[in-house]
């Protein structure tokens, strides 16, 4: 497992957008937002808005967990619970309660088996999700129902979701990362997918330039930020990158997006400054709640 680790300083704020956003980041305190410690229902009041295709509400749980919601379905990445903040007890509401999405069209999906990964919390939804499936990025876990993902490259599609795989073992254990279309849009989860050498480690340049050929328009992609990114940014063209993997240091996020303009990156940034930061992407474009 890649541990909570701080990452370098990037360099000058870069275009309005990402300043905007980077900016806003720096300035909000990190740690639970109030409403969600005070109820766990509250972080869903707006679940009922209708979305079109090609829209989505984001938002950042923690580390490297997600919640995408699009026209008809809800995508749950690597789920994980904030830290308690310093001088709080624990036992505060989750970042997903299981009675909020009982109604929805729910797919979880899990990169790896690394505890900052994979919360066994998530088993427990079953019981109470009426319409749940699983995405594994390795074989031998879980559910004969769940979907299995292995070394192979394959593509499923599952209740109006098609989901692609690409496979890597850098961290010792089998694991996958994620091409997901659904609702007009195309979603590239990349868990722990990332090299310090970038396109000359072959196994991480192979799958760039297969999710390239796949994807030549890729709306939303989640990415740690310890190796490789750059490179896989100019390859996969995003509009929108989402950093991730620096849970407690949220911080770093809007750093990140100060250094992909000081490289010259046009590319929007969703930069998260704590748990529960909310994103509307609509027509190509992202805006912080």
């Amino acid at each position: 497992m890649r541990g909570f680790r701080p990452r370098k300083a990037g360099a000058r704020m870069g275009s309005p957008l990402i300043a905007v956003l980077a900016f806003a980041a720096l300035l909000c305190p990190t740690g639970t937002p109030p409403e969600a410690a005070a109820a766990g229902t509250a972080v869903h009041r707006d679940i009922e808005r209708e979305l079109e295709p090609g829209q989505a509400i984001v938002k950042y749980l923690f580390h490297s967990g997600w919640e995408v919601r699009t026209r008809d379905h809800l995508l749950i990445f690597d789920y994980t619970d904030p830290l308690p903040t310093p001088g709080r007890p624990a036992g505060l509401p989750r970042a997903i309660e299981p009675a909020e999405i009982a109604d929805q069209k729910v797919t979880v999906f899990i990169s790896h088996a690394h505890s900052d990964h994979f919360n066994p919390e998530i088993l427990k939804w079953r019981d109470a999700v009426k319409s749940i499936r699983y995405v594994w990025g390795w074989e031998g876990v879980g559910s004969p129902e769940d979907i299995h993902f292995g070394r192979d490259r394959r593509i499923v599609e599952d209740r109006g979701i098609e989901i692609l795989n690409i496979h890597h073992d850098f961290d010792g254990i089998p694991e996958s990362a994620f091409l997901v279309r659904v609702d007009g849009l195309t979603i590239f989860f990349a868990g722990d997918h990332g090299s310090g050498r970038g396109m000359m480690n072959p196994v991480f340049g192979d799958n760039i330039r297969y999710l390239a050929g796949q994807a030549p328009e890729l709306d939303l992609m989640f990415t740690p930020t310890f190796g490789g990114e750059i490179d896989a940014i100019r390859a996969l063209k995003p509009r929108v990158v989402l950093p991730m993997h620096d849970g407690g240091r949220e911080r770093q996020y809007a750093l990140f997006a100060q250094k992909l303009r000081s490289l010259g990156l046009e590319v929007q940034v969703g930069a998260a400054d704590r748990p529960g930061a909310r994103f509307d992407y609509s027509n190509g474009k992202i805006t912080a709640r």
